[in-house]
């Protein structure tokens, strides 16, 4: 052989070994939770934070990562208009920029705002003109987190109806429910990196899953939406974020 073709031979073999596939060390991940009282985890009686640990501990087992770092900015009784607000404070602009993935809780209060405001001439029209309000809010706190953070892939989990066996008799807050929630996903299709969780039909089951108060997720209503979390982490692979979570092996 040829000096100059053993030399060819060397370097070839060389960028072969160089192309180190995807996933290959363990990542460091930064995941950031933010949003309302679902994502602060008030409700929860073992105090730990709702589901965020739930999804915290399932990423942190995943082969392809190292370390997880979790900063939970859950606020109870946020809108998105509060939200949007917050989302220019610089210590939360701060810690969403640095974020590898983040899970967001949003909407349930602004539906809530709905009911408390026109409780004496609440209707499916007065909902649906809030609706649309609603969309244009949530939209806009998905723009800003993009322009603080164009990369993390973004999981928007939806609401259910507390008062789904409560006050069955009015089917008309199930039907806002199922629209309000129609919204969320249709907003998140619209952003590349953006997938939208959903848990309504978690709570439709006769087993206890509200805290005291009857309102907020119980510790097993906050174990199923951690669960729900997790299922579609896996089904996630976010083309904007390099850090992917890998599948696990099949047996």
């Amino acid at each position: 052989m040829k000096q100059s073709d053993e030399l060819e031979t060397r370097q070839t073999d060389l960028q072969v070994k160089a192309h180190i596939p995807k996933g290959f060390f363990p990542v460091d991940l930064n995941i950031v939770a933010i949003g309302d009282s679902l994502t602060e985890g008030v409700g929860d009686s073992s105090k730990q934070g709702g589901y965020v640990p739930g999804v915290v501990k399932f990423i942190s087992r995943q082969k392809s990562v190292d370390d997880v770092r979790v900063t939970n900015l859950g606020k109870r009784g946020n809108r998105t208009d509060q939200l949007l607000q917050r989302l220019n404070q610089e210590d939360i602009v701060a810690q969403v920029a640095r974020a590898d993935i983040i899970f967001m809780t949003i909407g349930g209060n602004d539906m809530m705002k709905v009911v408390r405001d026109f409780f004496y001439n609440i209707s499916l029209q007065t909902f649906d003109k809030e609706q649309v309000k609603y969309e244009k809010r949530l939209s806009k706190v998905l723009q800003r987190i993009r322009q603080i953070n164009p990369d993390a892939h973004i999981y928007l989990i939806g609401f259910y109806n507390p008062f789904l066996h409560s006050l069955s008799s009015v089917n008309e807050i199930n039907v806002v429910v199922k629209q309000w929630n129609e919204s969320s996903e249709k907003v998140a299709s619209k952003f590349k990196g953006v997938t939208y969780v959903k848990v309504e039909d978690l709570f439709e089951v006769k087993e206890p899953l509200l805290a005291k108060d009857q309102f907020h997720p119980n510790k097993k209503g906050y174990e199923l939406i951690a669960q729900r979390i997790n299922e579609y982490v896996l089904d996630q692979q976010p083309e904007t974020n390099q850090r992917v979570l890998a599948k696990p092996e099949s047996k």
